[in-house]
């Protein structure tokens, strides 16, 4: 969740600090009638909400054996891992931004501007600390509002944890049977080794 200051002092600082960075009097003065500490939070609150409305970030792993990841994000082994081929769906993968995340030791501090190129915003999108590297992570940005849907094709497999409970296996046994007819459904077997698995099919 992404929230603007309410609080007065912080408000009237940054202000202060925004009207401090107009190269002439002309942009000062005009910044200054049009806008108070109140209404500058407003349009930050407006403009934020769009930025982050017309951005939508799917998060991929590149490594399947990744124990951390399935008990964080797959209801430890008892949730499905999804593993697409991007070559088969170049609309929804290569229509987009799709690179690996670069995990840096301190988060980077961006300065401000009304009108970032593309460059400098994918920097806010594909960087995380190292704490999170394990995850081998790989993200796909779009810029576009609405949903965005994967060819049935580029669905792989489906693996299921080796935790998952029958009425939910079989449930995702009829979705896929009834709408991934291409897609190939596995069940993890309980790990015996480490970052080892073992797959049957269902």
């Amino acid at each position: 969740m992404v929230s603007v200051t309410k609080d007065t002092s912080e408000l009237e600082q940054f202000y202060n600090f925004m009207a401090g960075t107009f190269p002439n009097e002309f942009t000062k003065t005009d910044f200054l009638k049009n806008y108070s500490p109140v209404t500058l939070r407003d349009f930050m609150v407006e403009k934020l909400e769009f930025y982050i409305l017309h951005y939508g970030i799917v998060c991929f792993s590149m490594q399947l054996t990744n124990y951390p990841l399935w008990a964080n994000y797959a209801d430890n082994h008892s949730g499905l891992c999804l593993q697409f081929n991007i070559e088969k769906d170049i609309r929804l993968f290569r229509g987009g931004d799709l690179r690996p995340i670069e995990y840096v030791s301190e988060p980077n501090r961006f300065t401000f501007n009304p009108h970032p190129n593309w460059d400098t915003l994918t920097k806010l999108f594909f960087q995380k600390t190292l704490d999170w590297n394990y995850e081998r992570e790989i993200r796909l940005v779009k810029v576009f509002t609405g949903r965005h849907y994967f060819h049935k094709k580029a669905l792989e497999k489906v693996i299921l944890g080796y935790r998952c409970q029958p009425e939910f296996i079989n449930k995702v046994k009829e979705i896929v049977k009834a709408n991934y007819p291409e897609t190939h459904l596995f069940k993890m077997m309980e790990p015996k080794e480490f970052n080892k698995i073992s797959l049957i099919p269902m």
